[in-house]
């Protein structure tokens, strides 16, 4: 069978009835934007004001049984060829649907407008995501509605954890290839993987959502970003399995403020260097956030065998944690690969942290020998070990400690533990 991408692209000179057949051989329904007939015209409103179409005038039932993955396409059409700004409106209800894939570009601004719940189908993914966005600018998202993504009938199934190789589970929602970009208000429970994926996107908006999923629920990151440049990320709560915002390859200019982390992995750049040939990372700043429970803290990873890249102007700032475990982490031996990373990691500012930590080892800076992290700075952290006092102390050797190695780190301010030995 041909790809589900190849064929998306020889959607745009085909008819309705060709678009519907293909979503039906593969699975998924695939709403074009530069498909030329939509099932109906729109007429203009007088003044340009926005126009409004709902899903179930076009056969969306929503009880939670009936597949409406056909009116959610028609209704894409319907606004992505709309000359005027236009929304389409998912009503309050349960509507079962997916995979979708909104494709442009579209004629006008498009809002995706969720009251009700979105739930996702068990299994049919052909590409790996559910609710996908792509080649279309000047998109909002906006709720209060969910999204279900029912990850809960394939986590036992998921094994991936730290392996180079994997084929995840579908993400919820992924953008790509999108420049201004707006999401607010929504949910988002129970993804089969990453909640929301942000590859290629530009100028982007994210405040008040709320993505949960159970502390065991394998590889449910909340946010993941990739090659994603001017981010903001705010006012939002992140309860996940993984990582609750993770940053990663050639993603610059991101900025996320008060976010609640936990449970979950920790607000993360990384993991890097993953993949050959990865573009750079600079400019990300993390700043009044509050973390709770989660397995990390503030973690930079990389893995070990990686290509050259860089990774600087990091930032976590004015940051409240609550029993979390490894506070402050640089993870250079991420993976399970083996090898040296040649990620090289410089001019870091950790500053102002406080709370609680379980961990003895409050700042740990595991850095390669092939580049050694440049320009570290621990700046006024005080956690309050609230852990385990038995066993082995920690790597200082005192009950608390911080452990340094290939880094150049400075430490300065008010300090719960004992420095790094110079």
């Amino acid at each position: 069978m041909a790809s589900a991408r190849s064929l998306v692209a020889k959607a745009n000179n085909t008819n309705v009835g060709s678009l519907i057949l293909m979503t039906l051989v593969l699975g998924s329904c695939v709403a074009n934007g530069e498909y030329p007939g939509a099932r109906r015209g729109l007429t203009a409103v007088a003044g340009g004001a926005p126009t409004v179409f709902d899903i179930t005038k076009n056969g969306a039932v929503g009880n939670g049984a009936t597949d409406s993955c056909k009116a959610f396409l028609n209704t894409w059409l319907q606004v992505c060829a709309s000359p005027v700004p236009a929304t389409l409106l998912v009503p309050k209800g349960e509507f079962l649907a997916g995979p979708v894939i909104f494709a442009g570009p579209c004629k006008s601004k498009v809002t995706v407008e969720v009251q009700g719940t979105i739930t996702a189908p068990p299994t049919g993914y052909p590409t790996p995501e559910w609710f996908l966005f792509e080649h279309v600018d000047n998109v909002v998202l906006t709720g209060p509605g969910t999204f279900h993504g029912k990850g809960e009938a394939v986590w036992k199934a998921d094994g991936c954890g730290q392996q180079a190789e994997c084929n995840l589970p579908p993400t919820s929602l992924k953008f790509r290839n999108i420049l201004n970009l707006d999401i607010s208000g929504i949910s988002s429970v129970n993804a089969k993987a990453f909640h929301m994926f942000l590859v290629k996107t530009t100028n982007v908006k994210i405040s008040n959502i709320k993505l949960t999923a159970p502390a065991e629920s394998p590889n449910t990151d909340g946010i993941h970003l990739s090659n994603a440049v001017n981010v903001h990320i705010v006012d939002s709560v992140v309860a996940t399995g993984d990582d609750c915002i993770s940053v990663g390859r050639g993603s610059t200019n991101v900025t996320v403020e008060r976010v609640m982390c936990g449970p979950g992995h920790g607000l993360s750049v990384g993991s890097l260097g993953k993949y050959p040939n990865e573009e750079n990372v600079a400019g990300i700043h993390f700043k009044n956030c509050t973390m709770k429970d989660t397995d990390n803290g503030l973690r930079i990873k990389s893995w070990g065998g990686s290509s050259p890249s860089t990774a600087v102007d990091i930032t976590y700032e004015d940051i409240t944690m609550t029993n979390v475990k490894n506070p402050i982490i640089i993870d250079q031996n991420y993976g399970t690969r083996g090898g040296d990373s040649k990620v090289a990691i410089s001019n870091v500012l950790f500053k102002n942290v406080k709370g609680t930590t379980i961990s003895k080892d409050e700042v740990q800076i595991m850095c390669s020998k092939a580049v050694p992290c440049k320009g570290v700075n621990v700046v006024d952290v005080e956690l309050n070990f609230v852990g385990d006092k038995g066993g082995h102390p920690s790597a200082s050797g005192g009950l608390v400690g911080s452990l340094c190695t290939n880094a150049n780190v400075v430490f300065g301010g008010k300090l719960s533990f004992p420095m790094c030995p110079k």
